[in-house]
């Protein structure tokens, strides 16, 4: 991050987001809105000291409210750039910031501003959101503070987290003795999602790992559907956790209550290998959430005219064949705005990203294929079919109530052309006229020219443009 911030070419737009978007592909026409920071990011130095002065305190959310933050803050120590920013919301202004400030960056006057800039391809990387548990209350998050999700586990096992990367019950502040982990939630369900989040497991067998390297003597269990360590590797981790002495029972939690003396949390499950109920007291329950798309997914599909899919995730053309390409040429995704992806997944997925968009952009010429299709205006009855079958949403009925195809986004796959009800849309070099005069070409060299087969082969073929307008 800092490498990428400080190289002459890349121009980062921090605190930012795209309100509007057009153009054709190598260039597009992007405008930004850069919010205020009401700091002068020319001036901040990223020393703090601004943070030890504010006397307002509100939860953290990079910290997953566990830990807080004044109403001037750098959103987490390795932020590039390391720049305060005031969230106003909470702000008083009562200056003390701005008077204790060496550099007198602080500038509550600070307005929005939007910048117009052109470029000749875009890779989306939105990234994920954590499953919304809250909304959900399963397993009781949200009522009892001993539960939590893996990311807040996470956040008390790092150095520079809230706890200084000890464990403590929110409750009450004392080290747990038992934890238990729950895998699934909110995955592979009827009630959430319906996917696998594919990444779970493997954050749950390395912070069970990191919880027993620090606390020996605790006893942490993990409450699995299925195992999933598919990766390089991680089924040799999945065996050196359970030589670490940390217990996997195979089933669903189906209760979960808190004695409200012990604050300890009473477990009722289903294990599936022994075919029996189990039941267990915990310290702590840490729920192993599942992925969604990030909560500006929708607004960039909105701004950019991409498809998603049923569970909201960016559409590629192909997944196997075009998983960085969409239906937009130059405009590429990758990481987990596609879908749920590790680590090193997300990274091979972005330098694909970044070979298409550079083998696009290292071209003087895009070349384009000429077999796109062309509407008939004299017969187009204006019904907005093809426009609804268009898989790459490269067909648009104007004001005059006539179809147009944006010949950049055609790529001539014909499924307009089958489904018109006034055969007003025609392939070019696969027009029904061409197709026609070829039938009649072959008949006349491989059999004797006869007038009636001729004409039983336009009857056949004025029997399939009747039933050609019923096909999808």
């Amino acid at each position: 991050m800092v490498s990428a911030s400080k190289h002459p070419n890349i121009a980062l737009f921090t605190y930012s987001e795209i309100v509007k978007f057009s153009g054709i592909p190598g260039n597009y026409k992007v405008k930004i809105h850069k919010k205020p920071r009401y700091i002068n990011e020319n001036k901040c130095t990223g020393c703090g000291l601004c943070t030890t002065k504010c006397p307002i305190k509100v939860p953290n959310e990079f910290d997953r409210g566990i830990g807080e933050r004044t109403a001037i803050y750098i959103p987490f120590p390795q932020s590039v750039p390391k720049i305060a920013l005031i969230d106003k919301s909470v702000c008083i202004e009562c200056k003390s910031c701005q008077k204790i400030c060496p550099a007198e960056a602080v500038d509550f006057e600070q307005t929005s501003e939007y910048i117009d800039i052109k470029v000749g391809a875009v890779i989306i990387a939105t990234g994920w959101d954590e499953y919304p548990i809250m909304k959900k209350n399963e397993y009781k998050y949200g009522i009892v503070p001993n539960v939590i999700t893996q990311i807040e586990l996470e956040r008390m096992l790092s150095p520079v987290g809230p706890t200084g990367g000890h464990i403590y019950r929110i409750s009450d502040g004392i080290i747990p003795k038992t934890v238990a982990m729950i895998q699934c939630v909110g995955s592979r369900s009827l009630k959430g999602n319906s996917y696998c989040s594919g990444v779970c497991c493997n954050v749950a067998l390395k912070n069970a790992q990191l919880l027993k390297k620090e606390y020996p003597e605790m006893e942490v269990v993990i409450f699995y559907i299925d195992m999933r360590t598919w990766d390089k590797g991680n089924e040799e981790y999945y065996r050196k956790a359970r030589e670490a002495g940390i217990m996997m029972i195979r089933g669903k939690v189906g209760d979960l209550r808190e004695d409200h003396e012990t604050k300890k949390l009473r477990i009722t499950a289903s294990s599936t290998l022994t075919n029996d109920f189990i039941t267990m007291n915990a310290d702590l329950v840490v729920l192993s959430t599942g992925m969604v798309p990030s909560n500006t997914t929708e607004k960039i599909v909105e701004t950019l005219g991409l498809a998603k899919d049923i569970n909201g995730f960016l559409t590629e053309i192909h997944g196997c064949l075009k998983p960085q390409e969409t239906n937009n040429l130059g405009i590429y995704i990758c990481g987990c705005a596609v879908g749920p992806k590790n680590i090193p997944y997300s990274v091979s997925t972005a330098l694909a990203s970044a070979s298409k968009a550079s083998t696009l952009l290292s071209k003087d010429t895009i070349s384009q294929e000429l077999i796109i299709a062309e509407i008939n205006e004299n017969l187009c009855v204006g019904c907005h079919r093809c426009e609804k079958l268009c898989n790459y949403e490269a067909i648009k009925v104007n004001g005059e109530n006539i179809a147009e195809v944006n010949d950049l986004k055609c790529k001539g796959c014909g499924v307009c052309v089958s489904s018109c009800p006034a055969r007003a849309i025609d392939l070019k070099y696969y027009r029904d006229k061409q197709i026609i005069e070829e039938i009649k070409g072959i008949c006349s060299t491989e059999l004797e020219y006869k007038e009636e087969y001729i004409e039983s082969i336009e009857l056949i073929w004025k029997k399939i443009e009747a039933l050609a307008p019923y096909q999808t």
